[in-house]
């Protein structure tokens, strides 16, 4: 395990434990820093459970994927997938760095930890919940006694997510954010004015709405309200979940949408960005992507949302509140000019945020772990040495 210099390519496994097929965010970061560090000359696969085969090229599926509700979401991960075909691919492929997202989540991370154990290891925590019980406190420490002493390096999303991890993770970590490939999320060409006689103010939602965290109840809600009070207002819902659409006036349920360009062209196409998740949220993804398509935002008040949002980006409201989310939406349609200087402070903070500017954070802790490593294989071996 040479480290000739930085600029030597690096061999790199990125392990997701959330199947790829299923839209998330912990997907598309994985593939996100992939493509990013292919640009840097290095050699990237995904690995991850996948209930519809490969996903192209770079990239590694696995089946065996098993729904597990959890945290206020569905978590589609490989609890089925045969131990033997990960330690074929692994052994096989010989990483420098393998890199395993959300380590504590079966089974997946476990086999690419164990079947690696030439590679140097990094993790990355994405969770955060408000509160945890105490069993599942103790079932994190007792997987992490096992787990976390393989990892070299760790690093949280946010710094919520931190707290979250420091819980049963002991070490210092690294609080490197999520990115957006702001050349596939940028403003449209012409921006239409935010409101007028002509035409109705298009809300957006972007999420798994079938996941009771994500808060869409209380955005119908407050849709009903604005519509009560006269205001000529339109919900495009982006995301997987059962839609009634009858019920719903003026609400277009889309489902999921796989293409980021056409997911861009959606942000692009609203006036208001409105995220009314009721919390569970360590960072915020889809504000990112709004933000740097040059959107206002709506969204609560919670501490990952913060982490990516600010107040003269955005709205916040306490979560759960739908008069609130009303008011605050009633209030932008009524302030334009308001809304496009959001949206221009929204996008300067957004590129901050690019793929390829966080990227490099990340390989630097690839090569720190690479580094220590090689300390501890040399330090294991010089005992030998001395008594020869």
């Amino acid at each position: 395990m040479s480290l000739a210099g930085e600029r030597r390519p690096l061999r790199i496994g990125i392990v997701v434990p959330y199947d790829v097929a299923d839209e998330g965010g912990v997907k598309r970061h994985a593939f996100h820093v992939a493509e990013s560090l292919r640009r840097m000359g290095d050699q990237v696969t995904v690995v991850g459970p996948s209930s519809r085969g490969d996903a192209g090229p770079g990239f590694q599926g696995f089946r065996g994927v098993v729904n597990v509700p959890a945290n206020g979401a569905a978590n589609y991960m490989a609890l089925l997938t045969p131990p033997w075909s990960v330690r074929r691919f692994f052994r096989a492929s010989r990483f420098d760095v393998v890199h395993v997202h959300e380590p504590l989540v079966p089974l997946l991370p476990y086999y690419a930890v164990a079947f690696s154990s030439r590679a140097a290891h990094v993790c990355t925590f994405h969770m955060y919940a408000e509160n945890e019980a105490g069993p599942a406190r103790v079932v994190r420490r007792a997987l992490g006694d096992w787990m976390f002493p393989r990892f070299e390096r760790g690093i949280a999303v946010s710094r919520p997510a931190a707290d979250y991890a420091g819980r049963v993770w002991t070490r210092p970590l690294a609080v490197i954010p999520n990115g957006v490939p702001t050349r596939i999320f940028r403003p449209p060409e012409q921006d239409a004015p935010a409101s007028s006689s002509a035409r109705a103010l298009r809300l957006l939602f972007v999420g798994h709405w079938r996941d009771p965290r994500k808060g869409l109840p209380h955005l119908l809600q407050a849709h009903r309200m604005l519509r009560a009070e006269g205001l000529d207002v339109h919900l495009d819902v982006v995301g997987a979940g059962r839609p009634d659409a009858g019920e719903h006036p003026d609400v277009t349920f889309h489902g999921p949408e796989t293409s980021e360009a056409a997911l861009a062209g959606r942000y692009q196409s609203c006036d208001v960005f409105v995220a009314p998740s009721t919390g569970q949220e360590s960072f915020g993804i889809v504000l990112l992507e709004a933000m740097a398509c040059a959107r206002p935002l709506v969204c609560s008040d919670i501490p990952g949302y913060r982490e990516v949002a600010d107040p003269a980006g955005a709205r916040f409201v306490a979560p759960g509140n739908a008069e609130g989310l009303a008011r605050a939406i009633a209030g932008l349609a009524r302030d334009p000019e308001g809304c496009r200087q959001m949206g221009r402070h929204n996008r300067a903070r957004a590129e901050a945020f690019d793929w390829d500017r966080i990227v490099g954070r990340i390989r630097e802790q690839y090569l720190a772990a690479l580094a220590e490593r090689r300390r501890e294989t040399l330090a294991q071996a010089s005992p030998r040495w001395a008594g020869a």
